[in-house]
């Protein structure tokens, strides 16, 4: 009784601090769900152990199972089969790829739960992460994707959801190498190999990818090899080393490490031309953890996450961090975690910056869990951020979830989002070409915030059918953005706009018609909306605000073909931008790709594969920008890749 006691005040104190300024947070360390049968298990949803059905968030995971069937050949291509996620490519070879979820770009990017989005940040959107740079797919158990805020245990960043990408555990001795060859001079190489020897193991994979010219899908409907080069050649290479002292703790050294070096294409007016990029990611964490799988686990570690960016000029960050956490159970139905972090980030960017720039950031977060009644669990959480220099503030959140069965719940959720500028952001000074094209930052920008709102309902309805519906809203003031200033010599400049709204919907359902056959179809409705002082809302026209897709996948003991198809409408040719200039959106106002993948299992040990991407050939482009109805960012045409690979 005292016990009980105890937990109830803890708990009300804990929701009376947060009640006014409260949202829920949720990050993704999935426990692998190998087959539908098999239970999911979410932890970074307040970074404890809890079933998928007991999580008040909206949340997908990819598996490795699911990354082999679909051929992925990067995390990119994985997470293009999510609903609500979007991978949106600056065009061709070595171009950025940005993941938005929610139609937000501001994505915080794991690995193994700890940070990997840069606080460099990106000038061509808000994300402040390249997934070119992410590790080899071999290396991956799996990856859980949470959608809607969650700054509260994740801080700056977390303004339209988390990924978590999970690496392999030494465990049994096992390998496998694979190759593959396809269009364009694509080759592929890869393998990962690992296994435990008493109480140490080790796991390594790494990959390289070659292509030696590119090729793309006109406005004319012709399909025209890029005009000079694009080549481009990607190596990744992870490693996990473990060292446990007993079965409740030990020791996990991670490293990641990364180049892409290549032509990165695009289009300006009538000229098609190439830029050569240098990218490269050096990272490495020693992480301690103890009382493994119980109620009172925790950790510490510490890490240092390396990136360079050459194009026509070095750019460097390095961030050093040191964070910790520690679960306490207050009670069998009340649970609590703490946690400290302390980032160093420092840039130098040697075309833009005077000298190096950076900011040291602190943080303290608390999170609750309370099962106030058999079927009903309340999260609360509170968090404050200090970041030298630019600016302090306590966020909170909190979420409520209510289980019906065990294949479903209803969850709401109320995030309050803080999101500090990036070093560009604040800092990048370029002069441009004869004072064309010219980029400045601003020292003067104010922090993003706000609030996130997430409602959603997963259920059943035939043991062969299962549906996920939810709808979000995000209201962000003094959203950070880069508007062109100056339309006479393309001048932008970094600036805080009024408010920012983003609202939308996703609904997608999986179907087993027999032990053969599987369908799923999903339907994302986003819509974004810029306030500039007087000007009132303008919707963002760099956005697709209806995107669709479908899967059909048969499968046996021996084959594995699926074909997906992905689609979106409503894109804008031509419009007027926010900040008061017309602009030329996309070349098309819809398109439709297929994707087909098909695997056949010869033994054992033997896998062959092929994959044909864009297998319409269609013209499109995933972001905003063109010139005379031809997409000045073209994604490419149909292209194939044919392979093999060999367990062990």
């Amino acid at each position: 009784m005292k016990r009980m006691g105890n937990k109830k005040i803890a708990a009300g104190v804990l929701s009376l601090v947060l009640m006014g300024t409260a949202a829920t947070a949720w990050g993704a360390e999935a426990v692998k769900s190998e087959t539908a049968d098999t239970e999911e298990i979410v932890i970074t949803a307040n970074r404890m152990p809890n079933k998928k059905v007991d999580t008040p968030a909206n949340v997908s995971t990819v598996t490795s199972r699911q990354l082999e069937e679909w051929n992925s050949r990067s995390v990119a291509d994985a997470l293009e089969n999510v609903p609500g996620v979007r991978v949106i490519s600056n065009g061709l070879g070595a171009n950025e790829k940005h993941i938005l979820v929610n139609g937000d770009e501001r994505v915080l990017m794991l690995v193994d739960g700890r940070r990997v989005s840069y606080s460099m940040g990106s000038m061509s959107t808000r994300a402040s992460f390249d997934a070119n740079t992410l590790p080899p797919v071999d290396a991956i158990d799996h990856i859980e994707i949470v959608k809607g805020g969650a700054s509260t245990v994740y801080g700056a960043d977390a303004v339209g959801g988390v990924i978590n990408i999970i690496t392999k555990t030494p465990e049994k001795t096992s390998g496998k190498v694979h190759v593959g060859y396809g269009s364009w001079g694509n080759q592929q190489w890869g393998f990962d190999v690992g296994g435990k020897e008493g109480k140490t193991g080790l796991f390594v994979a790494g990959n390289r990818e070659k292509i030696s010219h590119l090729k793309y899908k006109a406005e004319n409907g012709d399909t025209k090899k890029w005009p000079g080069q694009s080549n481009s050649t990607q190596d990744s290479l992870s490693m996990k080393l473990t060292q446990d002292f007993t079965d409740k703790d030990g020791l996990t050294l991670t490293y990641d490490y990364s180049t892409l070096d290549g032509f990165s294409p695009y289009a300006v007016t009538s000229y098609f031309g190439s830029s050569y990029v240098t990218k490269k990611t050096n990272n490495v964490s020693l992480m301690y953890d103890w009382n493994r799988q119980q109620d009172n686990s925790g950790f510490v570690r510490a890490y240092r996450n390396y990136y360079s960016y050459n194009n026509s000029g070095d750019m460097h960050e390095t961030d050093w961090a040191l964070e910790g956490q520690q679960n306490f159970a207050l009670s069998d139905t009340n649970k609590l975690l703490a946690g400290l972090e302390y980032r160093h980030a420092e840039a130098d960017n040697e075309i833009a910056y005077a000298r190096k720039k950076g900011y040291h950031s602190r943080a303290v977060y608390l999170q609750d869990q309370w099962q106030f009644a058999p079927t009903w669990q309340l999260n609360t959480g509170i968090r404050y951020d200090n970041y030298s220099g630019i600016a302090s503030r306590t966020s909170g959140s909190a979420a409520i979830n209510k289980k019906f069965s065990e294949d479903s719940h209803a969850y709401f959720s109320w995030n309050q989002v803080f999101k500090v500028p990036t070093i560009d952001d604040l800092y990048y000074s370029y002069p441009g070409y004869f004072g064309y094209y010219s980029y400045r930052g601003n020292e003067n920008l104010k922090p993003e915030h706000g609030n996130v709102y997430t409602l959603g309902y997963d259920f059943k309805s035939s043991p062969a059918t299962e549906w996920n519906i939810s709808a979000f809203y995000s209201n962000i003031t003094d959203a950070i953005e880069w508007p062109m200033v100056d339309y006479t010599t393309y001048s932008y400049q970094a600036e805080n706009i009024k408010k920012q709204k983003k609202r939308g919907m996703e609904l997608s359902v999986n179907h087993k018609l027999n032990k053969h056959w599987d369908l799923d179809a999903s339907y994302t409705y986003v819509k974004v909306e810029n306030n500039n002082e007087d000007q009132g809302y303008i919707r963002d026209l760099n956005y697709a605000p209806n995107y669709y897709q479908f899967g059909v996948r048969y499968h046996t003991d021996d084959w594995m073909v699926s074909l997906r198809a992905r689609g979106a409408s409503g894109l804008s040719k031509y419009g007027m931008h926010y900040s008061g200039y017309p602009r030329e959106f996309y070349g098309e106002n819809r398109y439709l790709t297929l994707d087909l993948n098909a695997r056949y299992k010869f033994d054992a040990h033997w896998t062959g594969f092929v994959s044909v991407y864009n297998l319409n050939n269609a013209a499109y482009a995933e972001m905003g920008g063109a010139v005379n109805g031809q997409d000045s960012y073209p994604m490419p045409g149909r292209r194939f890749i044919v392979g093999a690979e060999y367990k062990f």
